[in-house]
């Protein structure tokens, strides 16, 4: 074992495990992508996803967080696409990275540079022509908007986010700098 992996496995057995990484400033900014697809056509709440750290994380010259490091995080609101036009809607959450040595690191996202919020389209005929003084226009828009569904929203394989090192609620604050 090198002489980091010595130094991060006598933290984290000291009572650390899951808390900061010493010397890692909690508003540091990690770059990280989603590993599989999530699709609201499939997915259910509760379910988890995983992601990657993209670079290593590095405090004075020591890798703290390895390249590649697996994280996970939890699909927190789901709906399908349905008929009516309703789009389908998809809120993921990041939760923690599991590191080298086993021990979780609890994580935030990075709201200024990324979003697991995304909504699908509509697939709505547009509600302003339903207004249009033409008579049957707003008879015919209403049964093609019932009949027509919506479209489901996928967050795809690659696409990259950024968290924050921590899960204490002090890091509301690096979401404003």
């Amino acid at each position: 074992m090198t002489l980091h992996a010595l130094l991060l496995a006598a933290l984290l057995q000291s009572g650390l495990e899951g808390g900061p990484i010493p010397g890692l400033f909690r508003c540091t900014e990690i770059a990280v992508r989603v590993v599989d697809t999530v699709d609201s056509s499939d997915a259910r709440p509760g379910d988890f996803f995983r992601f990657e750290t993209i670079n290593a994380v590095t405090v004075k010259h020591h890798i703290v967080i390895p390249a590649r490091t697996m994280g996970y995080g939890v699909v927190v609101i789901v709906a399908s696409a349905g008929a009516g036009g309703r789009s389908g809607t998809l809120v993921l959450e990041p939760r923690y990275l599991v590191l080298p040595s086993g021990a979780k690191l609890g994580v935030v996202m990075d709201h200024n540079i990324g979003d697991l919020q995304r909504t699908g389209s509509s697939g709505s005929a547009p509600g302003y022509l339903g207004a249009l003084p033409v008579p049957a226009i707003g008879a015919a828009i209403g049964v093609f908007n019932y009949f027509h569904h919506g479209k489901n929203i996928a967050v795809k394989k690659g696409t990259i986010f950024e968290i924050f090192p921590s899960d204490d609620p002090s890091v509301e604050h690096c979401q404003s700098t």
